[in-house]
């Protein structure tokens, strides 16, 4: 019975825990979400506050991610920098306009609103673990919701057999109690 106590007190004290891990994953599943909405005010900002660039697609790279290698020059520098390829992919050779951030020249937007670099990929990776950690707590959470249940049913029916068993010993006349014979008198 002890040990029934200490784990119902342990249970007690780890569903903060748990709660706490809940509300942490949900916040790190978000972050992907709000990261991309960041971006994209980003890019609308460089496309009004940032100098207009013409860019050259220097290569065109197909590995675990394709990527555009992008050359353009800005402020009498030649400049190089990646571009991520999942809404457009152009050959090389093919001409981009860009909008250059004046005060960052490796920052800068492009004509088919793809930010330079490679933004928001640990936020995507963080994301996922929030995801994963979110729904773990939320099974524990469920997974001990209905351990409890079960707990109360089994402690619901042990009740019922205890009760059962006192009313019959409550029952029970004090001293013996013999049955009836039924075997009928000689008829002698």
């Amino acid at each position: 019975m002890a040990s029934v106590q200490i784990w119902r007190s342990w249970w007690r004290v780890r569903y903060p825990v748990y709660a706490f891990g809940l509300a942490v994953g949900l916040v790190m599943t978000w972050l992907p979400f709000k990261t991309s909405q960041d971006n994209d005010a980003w890019g609308r900002r460089l496309r009004v506050d940032g100098v207009p660039a013409q860019a050259v697609v220097d290569e065109l790279v197909h590995k675990r991610r394709n990527t555009m290698h992008l050359r353009y020059e800005f402020a009498g520098a030649q400049r190089q920098a990646e571009v991520g390829c999942w809404k457009v992919c152009l050959p090389a050779g093919s001409a981009v306009r860009i909008w250059v951030n004046p005060n960052d020249p490796g920052d800068f937007v492009t004509d088919f609103d793809i930010l330079s670099g490679h933004r928001g990929r640990l936020q995507g990776v963080v994301g996922a673990a929030g995801l994963v950690l979110s729904g773990w707590m939320a099974l524990a959470v469920i997974a001990r919701g209905y351990q409890r249940r079960r707990d109360r049913q089994r402690h619901d029916w042990q009740r019922q057999q205890r009760d059962q068993r006192q009313r019959q010993f409550a029952n029970a006349r004090a001293g013996r109690k013999r049955k009836p014979s039924r075997r009928r008198p000689d008829q002698d």
